[in-house]
């Protein structure tokens, strides 16, 4: 079952990237390294594309729409191998480019983020306003919220989302990671060890 964290803003596939070993990704187009733990899986396009097929949400519409304009991400992992019964840890990487955007404040996104997911999860809240984070010695944008993930068979996770915006010239990474509230089914320890890993080259 597709359980992983699922991301609101959609990315197009980009060229360049590969697993520079069993255990780490790296995209010279876009400049973008991350490592995942040896016990973690890298999920492919068609494992995401299911991942928000299974995936209910309040705004039915929004899922529509969420599905027909969203691409592969830059890269994501997941801790534990599919199926898995539980709601499984993951950390998505996803590229945008500023549009209108460019020169705004990484939290601003961030609210623009939180303001798209408000009607569209049950139980949502704000845990972490959007406040200032470093990555990669990048000035970026962190929030923290939480909401019950629904699957089409009625079961519903509490779920904590994690969310940072990293700026690049024209385009910002957008990183986002999962886990279950109570970090039964993995911490975010784990995420933050990956956070740790990742580089963002100029």
């Amino acid at each position: 079952m597709k359980l992983l964290h699922t991301l609101i803003l959609c990315s197009a596939m980009l060229a360049g990237a590969a697993a520079a070993d069993d255990n780490s990704f790296k995209s010279v187009t876009v400049g973008f390294e991350v490592s995942k733990p040896a016990s973690w899986q890298f999920v492919t396009a068609e494992q995401n594309l299911e991942n928000l097929r299974n995936t209910k949400l309040n705004d039915e519409e929004f899922h529509r729409l969420m599905l027909r304009y969203s691409n592969a991400p830059l890269v994501a992992m997941m801790k534990h191998p599919e199926p898995f019964g539980d709601l499984n840890p993951s950390f998505k990487v996803q590229i945008k480019p500023f549009g209108g955007l460019k020169g705004a404040d990484p939290k601003q996104i961030l609210a623009l983020v939180s303001n798209q997911m408000k009607g569209a999860f049950k139980d949502f809240a704000v845990t972490q306003a959007p406040t200032d984070a470093t990555v990669s010695g990048i000035k970026s944008g962190y929030m923290r919220i939480n909401y019950s993930l629904q699957i089409p068979d009625g079961r519903t996770f509490p779920t904590t989302s994690e969310m940072w915006i990293v700026p690049r010239g024209d385009f910002f990474f957008l990183i986002g990671a999962g886990t279950r509230q109570d970090e039964k089914t993995g911490s975010r320890e784990e995420i933050q060890r990956i956070l740790e890993s990742v580089k963002v080259r100029p």
